[in-house]
Order: C-alpha cells, then sequence, then structure tokens
C-alpha cells in the first residue's frame, strides 16, 4: 500500500522536462522526524521516500533536530536527522543550528543537489523566547547558474520577534550577489502585520498562484503558515502546491518550480 501511495505521488509530478533555469524548490516543517498520527513513530523513511520520488533542486525543512535525546526516544539512538537523510536520499545536507535542545541541538536544513557557502545566520528575538536561525546554502544548477536559498523557522510566540526575525532576513538576502530564495514555516498567516511588512519585489508563491489552502494542522481546519518566497526581479512562478495527501507531519509539504529569469547584460 505505501509503495503504491509513492508511487502516485510520483506520477502526480511526471511532467515534460523541465529546463535548466527551471528550480523545483520544498518546505516542509517535519515534526522533530515523528510521525503527527502515530506519536512516537520515525518518519523519516517516508520523508526520504518522497523527497526521492519528487526530486526537487532545494529543499528546506523546519523542526529538525540533531543528536536529542527527542531523537532518541523515536529512534532508539540520537540521530541526526539531516546527515540520515543525506545518506538516504543523495542530497548534500546541511543543519542549521538556531539553539541547544535536549543534549544535542534543535534548527532548520538545506538540502541540495549541489552547493556551497553553507552557513546560518542567527535571527534576534528581542522580545525573550527560543532562539531562532535560517540555514543557507549558494546553489548552484546545471547551468551553472547560481542562487541563494534560506530555511528558517520564525518565533511562535511573539510578534515582535518575527518583525524583527524578517528584517533580518530581508535585510541579509538583499545584500546578497545572487539571485534569493527563501523558505519556511514563519509562523503567520496572510493577514498578519508581519506579512504585510514584506516589500513587494518578494512574492510568495501561494499567493502568487491564487493557490491558498491550509499548510498547518487540517486541510479545513488550519492555518496558511508555510511559505515559499522569491525575488521577483530575479524569478517567475511556473508552479504552486500544497501537498495535502502527506500526512505524517502536523505541517503539509509546500512545492513551487519557479523560473529564473535572464538578466540584461
Amino acid at each position: 500500500m505505501k509503495q503504491f501511495f509513492f508511487a502516485w505521488i510520483a506520477i502526480c509530478f511526471i511532467a515534460l522536462p523541465l529546463s535548466a533555469q527551471e528550480i523545483k524548490i520544498l518546505t516542509f516543517n517535519i515534526l522533530h522526524g515523528e510521525r503527527a498520527d502515530k506519536p512516537s513513530t520515525p518518519s523519516l523513511a517516508e520523508l526520504a521516500n518522497l523527497l526521492i520520488q519528487i526530486q526537487p533542486e532545494v529543499i528546506g525543512l523546519q523542526e529538525v533536530d540533531s543528536m536529542t535525546l527527542r531523537s532518541k526516544a523515536i529512534y532508539g539512538e540520537p540521530i541526526d536527522l539531516i546527515r540520515n537523510l543525506s545518506r538516504e536520499t543523495g542530497y548534500k545536507g546541511y543543519f542549521g543550528r538556531a539553539m541547544e535542545y535536549d543534549s544535542g541541538a534543535y534548527g532548520n536544513g538545506v538540502l541540495v543537489k549541489k552547493g556551497s557557502n553553507y552557513h546560518t545566520l542567527n535571527l534576534p528575538s528581542p522580545a525573550g523566547g527560543e532562539v531562532r536561525g535560517i540555514a543557507w546554502v549558494k546553489a548552484e544548477l546545471k547551468t551553472l547558474e547560481e542562487f541563494y536559498f534560506g530555511s528558517t523557522h520564525l518565533c511562535h510566540e511573539f510578534e515582535a520577534n518575527r518583525k524583527a526575525q524578517l528584517d533580518s532576513i530581508l535585510s541579509y538576502a538583499d545584500s546578497l550577489d545572487k539571485p534569493v530564495v527563501w523558505v519556511g514555516d514563519l509562523n503567520f498567516t496572510p493577514d498578519s502585520p508581519e506579512y504585510s511588512l514584506i516589500p513587494s519585489h518578494w512574492k510568495e508563491a501561494g499567493a502568487e498562484a491564487g493557490v491558498l489552502q491550509n499548510t498547518y494542522g487540517s486541510s479545513e481546519n488550519g492555518a496558511r503558515i508555510d511559505y515559499i518566497w522569491y525575488d521577483s526581479r530575479k524569478f517567475e512562478l511556473v508552479e504552486y502546491k500544497v501537498l495535502t495527501n502527506i500526512t505524517f507531519s502536523d505541517h503539509y509539504p509546500v512545492w513551487a518550480v519557479l523560473r529564473m529569469k535572464k538578466q540584461e547584460e
């Protein structure tokens, strides 16, 4: 049954070959590698299977554990989720530590087919609460074109933190010398003050596609808080989906295809 399910997912993504300038992107809050519908049950094998089937160029993950006692309770030993996913999928992985947690660390991850300059930007928390960060990679396409890709998880408690964290991300993104895409669980909805502060050259894939499905909770009783943002001066949107058939986390994976615009000489 499981093989049939993932075969069906793969069929949904079969299309004409993408041009080398089109970039498949996935963002997913993975609930620290634990199934939402079966507590204490690992979800890493199913996540790896999903990534192998749909083959994004870049993947941003949130709620990622590294060598925590929580992961030991789920998997039988402390594990680094990103390292394990890299081994299972063949992607190059990077864990962006946001904070110490449960004898290990907790943060964000990026997986790419080819990348360099992996690093973490620590984010401000003026109102206190959990420490947050954004994991960055400079990804390289088959055409040798490069772009920066970031994965983040903003504060779930304080609006002041989210605003400060957004300002830090956007200031940093605008300073980079390559086109930028950033994704994540931002813990605010499209009608929030935080969303309205994002400058107009940054486009959010769901809004641009007119697909306003919830990304957290159930498809009927949840919220849209997981996003793919891209610099519209450098990219255009080709496709956007919320993968509501993937239910092993309390969030749904969010998928987009972007096309890099040709730059004038």
